[in-house]
């Protein structure tokens, strides 16, 4: 009989998605409860047994993802008697073990050489980003990129530190831009909590009010040729579906971290000439980029993409 193991998960959607590599391993011995705000990050594992229960918390996003599935959630609880597990990681640790990936399978006791956050999408997540695709116009020509423009948010200090150089970012896309069908997404819904920064980029979808539940954000990522962002969660979801990824990172972390249990998942890292590790919301991180090798990288990672069907 299995033993019962209540899991205290993490807030962060990127996060999220990275657990569910410690889950697939956790489960082989135990009985799992995990605390998250999200349930349709978890549906293959729910499947084979895990039970997702609410976790309290004040965040926006979070919050409302769990409004919208309060009645997925298990009900009950883990008896009393239940191990608990903490799901973090320290800064020192990422610099130790090499990645964000490494750093929780080193906490929780997993193994980074068979972790696999890789995420299925099911053909009724499909289903619900098809009409926006109709909604949008496309016309399958071009090849699909989900877009993640540079935000600020009141919820968390480092914003600032971890965006890349905004002229770069906006010169990068430029450079593959006129490639692809572009949709742009965000959740800006209230002002002066999380609002654009940077330069304005041309899209030719604009979702910019949290309109994409996350099955619908996900199965676009899916059907995406690219997902062209900064840190945070939109490139780890493009890598557990399998859609290349192109992140550009300012300061605070660097591109290295990002990899690990992504199992096939193309990604371009492009750091800045000093690429920073200092996790720090206030070290001035220096983030110029050495945009003619930035450039000739994209140019040649992109062009290996194009030699594959667009998605459809």
């Amino acid at each position: 009989m299995k033993t019962q193991l209540l899991v205290r998960g993490m807030h962060g959607l990127g996060d999220n998605i990275r657990q569910r590599a410690l889950l697939r391993q956790l489960m082989q011995d135990h009985d799992i409860w995990l605390e998250s705000s999200w349930v349709s990050v978890y549906h293959d594992l729910i499947a084979d047994g895990l039970k997702v229960v609410h976790k309290a918390t004040a965040l926006r996003t979070q919050t409302k993802n769990a409004r919208r599935e309060r009645d997925a959630f298990a009900v009950g609880r883990p008896r009393a008697s239940a191990k608990v597990m903490q799901v973090w990681y320290q800064p020192a640790e990422v610099r130790r073990h090499g990645s964000v990936m490494a750093a929780m399978c080193a906490a929780a006791g997993c193994n980074i050489a068979k972790a696999d956050f890789r995420l299925p999408v099911p053909g009724s997540w499909l289903a619900k980003a098809t009409p926006w695709l109709r909604l949008w116009g496309y016309d399958g020509r071009k090849p699909i990129m989900v877009y993640r423009p540079l935000v600020m948010r009141t919820e968390w200090g480092g914003c600032a530190a971890r965006n890349p150089d905004e002229q770069a970012y906006a010169a990068l896309f430029d450079l593959i831009r006129e490639q692809f069908f572009v949709v742009s997404v965000a959740d800006l819904v209230i002002p002066n909590v999380e609002w654009m920064t940077g330069l304005a980029c041309e899209a030719d979808a604009t979702v910019h009010k949290g309109e994409l539940e996350f099955e619908a954000l996900a199965a676009l990522t899916s059907l995406a040729s690219l997902v062209f962002c900064s840190p945070g969660f939109a490139g780890v979801l493009g890598q557990a579906v399998g859609t290349p990824v192109v992140c550009v990172f300012g300061g605070y972390e660097k591109s290295s971290f990002f990899f690990g249990g992504a199992k096939d998942a193309p990604m371009l890292g492009i750091d800045p000439v000093d690429p920073c590790e200092c996790f720090s919301h206030s070290h001035g991180c220096r983030k110029e980029i050495d945009m003619a090798a930035a450039k000739a990288r994209l140019t040649a990672f992109i062009a290996g993409l194009m030699k594959e069907p667009a998605a459809a």
